[in-house]
C-alpha cells in the first residue's frame, strides 16, 4: 500500500509538470525588446516616458513630403547613406534590401523603411529616384529622402546616431535603427554585419508579435 501511495503522490507532482513543459515546447516564446534613449519628463507632467524620435520634415524619391505622420501605425527601419558613395553605402543598402525583401515575402504590411541621404546638396529627388530603382524600392514602402543639411543632421541626432557636420560634409553612421509605432527606438544594429542583420530580422518578428499579442 505504501508503494502504491508513493507512486500516486509522484504522479500528482510529475504529470502537471510534464503537461506544463510540453505546452511550452509547442509555443514560440518572445522576449520584449529594450527601449533606447534616456527617459524624459514631459512639461507639466510628473511621470517620465520613454524617449521618442523628434519629428522630421524631408522629401522622398517621388517628391512627396515625408514626416513621422507618414509612418503612423507603422514600424520602420531607418538608415543614412549617400548616393555617390562607392564602397560602404552600396553594401549597407544591400543589407537593408535583404531585410526589405523578407518583409515583402512575409507580407508585413505595417513595416516600412526610410533611408536619409547625408549629401542633400547632390542627392536631389531625381537622383534618389534613380538610386531607389537599384533596390526595386516601392516608393510607398521604402522612402529614400533628402532635405536641408540642418534637417538631415537633426534627424540623425533624433535617431541617436553620431552625425556631425564639418564644413559641407556630414559624417554618417552605418547603423540601422528599428522604430516602433510610437516612435520609440527598439533596436540599433551594425548594418554591415551579417549577424547583426539576422538579429534585426529576429527583433522585427518580436516587435510585430508584441503588437499582435496585445490585440
Amino acid at each position: 500500500m505504501k508503494r502504491k501511495n508513493f507512486f500516486i503522490a509522484i504522479s500528482v507532482i510529475i504529470i502537471p509538470v510534464l503537461i506544463y513543459f510540453l505546452g511550452k515546447a509547442g509555443k514560440q516564446t518572445f522576449n520584449s525588446l529594450p527601449f533606447y534613449g534616456e527617459k524624459v519628463l514631459p512639461e507639466g507632467t510628473k511621470d517620465t516616458v520613454f524617449y521618442t524620435i523628434p519629428d522630421f520634415h524631408v522629401s522622398s524619391q517621388t517628391g512627396e513630403t515625408v514626416t513621422q505622420k507618414t509612418f503612423d501605425n507603422s514600424i520602420y527601419i531607418a538608415n543614412f547613406f549617400f548616393a555617390s558613395c562607392k564602397d560602404v553605402c552600396p553594401k549597407l543598402n544591400a543589407k537593408v534590401e535583404s531585410v526589405y525583401k523578407k518583409v515583402l515575402e512575409q507580407n508585413y504590411a505595417e513595416v516600412k523603411f526610410i533611408s536619409f541621404t547625408v549629401d542633400p546638396e547632390n542627392d536631389s529627388v531625381s537622383v534618389l529616384a534613380d538610386y531607389a530603382k537599384k533596390f526595386n524600392a516601392d516608393a510607398k514602402k521604402w522612402y529614400f529622402v533628402t532635405g536641408t543639411n540642418e534637417a538631415i543632421v537633426n534627424a540623425g541626432r533624433g535617431f541617436l546616431l553620431p552625425l556631425s557636420m564639418e564644413d559641407t560634409t556630414i559624417d554618417h553612421s552605418q547603423n540601422l535603427i528599428l522604430v516602433d509605432k510610437l516612435n520609440h527606438i527598439r533596436g540599433i544594429y551594425n548594418g554591415l554585419d551579417e549577424i547583426e542583420i539576422k538579429r534585426l530580422n529576429e527583433d522585427l518578428k518580436v516587435l510585430l508579435y508584441e503588437y499582435h499579442r496585445s490585440k
